[in-house]
């Protein structure tokens, strides 16, 4: 597996990962968790996006790609969502 975890102020990740680490055929999803925090929502989603970016995690699937789109897409970056909203951006972007 190759890996590098983003950095920096207000950047948080919990992982057990290592470059190289052999992840098991039956492998706990959650491998690594990002955390970010800052003054404002605004603060907390450019700390995120510029995680995500930094963010590798090669050799098995993650959920990465589908949260740096989470993460372009206008209506969540409005605060224009609601429960629903998740199910439908999945199921727009495999359409």
């Amino acid at each position: 597996t190759e890996y590098h975890a983003p950095g920096g102020l207000g950047v948080r990740v919990d992982s057990a990962l290592y470059g190289g680490y052999r992840v098991p055929s039956h492998y706990d999803s959650l491998v690594a968790k990002l955390i970010v925090h800052g003054r404002s929502r605004n603060e907390c989603m450019m700390r995120l996006r510029r995680a995500l970016e930094e963010m590798v995690i090669n050799g098995i699937h993650t959920s990465i790609p589908v949260h740096r789109r989470i993460m372009g897409a206008a209506d969540f970056l409005n605060g224009s969502y609601d429960i629903r909203w998740l199910e439908k951006f999945v199921a727009e972007q495999q359409g």
